[in-house]
């Protein structure tokens, strides 16, 4: 195996990284060479969007592979909860998987226990292969391996269901969570405030949900919507203030097509003086 020091760092884990804040990006275009820009532009990690992008594993870890190579920490949104899914990705050099949609202490288990190789007394049950892209292809000292990947690989879970926020107090009892996500775009859309992740209601119980996590010293990613610069800062020192750590700033969809929209615009208006 590796010796430590040439061992990837996961910058989302704050104990390891120690970092005060983090950020990211979701990533939905099926791209290498959008992860190689995240990672130039200072961003800390990559959020690669199995579940809303449109690409397969074999793409993905050529996402994966890009991010190594610039040094930020890439992340893979599975689809659903699937321990086939969760194991392969990591397999594939995924630092850490965000699993959607989860509104149960069993389901939060499930997650925790598909990322994490069985040692001493865990309930671990991801499969053991000594020559995967994760263990660099033949680790010779898998015991080692298997404890680091146990230390570093984050396991986070999506609270965007009514039934997620009820049954939040027994997901954050669940051992080995690293992060609860925030999504209140799909939790504004149960509610009946659909395309308004900012209504109050929305804001009121995703901020019940922030204190109760960092009460049990589990951290809170917040993913941001807004459109300007002036208005993500806001936001962002919104959930700073209740203690949030780890942020998503967008999507590359949204911030490439707002861009090209911005400059049409900026065209238009130009040849109508």
């Amino acid at each position: 195996m590796p010796n430590q020091s040439s061992q990837r760092i996961n910058r989302t884990n704050l104990k390891i990284s120690g970092a005060d804040v983090v950020s990211g990006i979701t990533v939905q275009l099926a791209s290498p060479e959008v992860i190689e820009m995240c990672g130039s532009s200072g961003l800390d990690f990559v959020w690669i969007d199995a579940e809303h992008g449109s690409f397969d594993l074999e793409r993905a870890v050529e996402m994966f592979r890009a991010a190594d190579a610039q040094g930020i920490t890439p992340l893979f949104r599975v689809p659903a909860l699937d321990a086939a899914s969760i194991m392969r990705a990591l397999d594939g050099g995924a630092m850490g998987v965000i699993v959607p949609n989860v509104s149960t202490a069993v389901q939060a288990q499930a997650a925790v226990d598909y990322c994490r190789y069985k040692v001493g007394s865990n309930r671990g049950i991801r499969g053991s292969c000594p020559s995967t892209r994760a263990a660099r292809y033949l680790t010779d000292d898998w015991d080692s391996f298997a404890r680091w990947s146990n230390e570093n690989v984050t396991v986070w879970v999506l609270i965007e269901t009514v039934a997620g926020v009820e049954n939040i107090d027994e997901i954050l009892a669940v051992e080995g969570l690293d992060a609860i996500a925030l999504g209140p775009f799909d939790l504004s859309h149960e509610m009946g405030f659909r395309g308004q992740p900012f209504h109050p209601e929305v804001t009121g119980m995703l901020e019940r949900v922030v204190e109760k996590a960092r009460r049990r010293n589990v951290e809170v990613v917040a993913s941001l919507f807004s459109a300007t610069s002036a208005e993500l800062a806001a936001e962002r020192d919104h959930w700073l203030r209740k203690g949030v750590r780890l942020f998503s700033v967008g999507s590359d969809r949204a911030v490439f097509s707002r861009a090209l929209r911005e400059r049409a615009c900026m065209l238009k208006q130009s040849s109508m003086r």
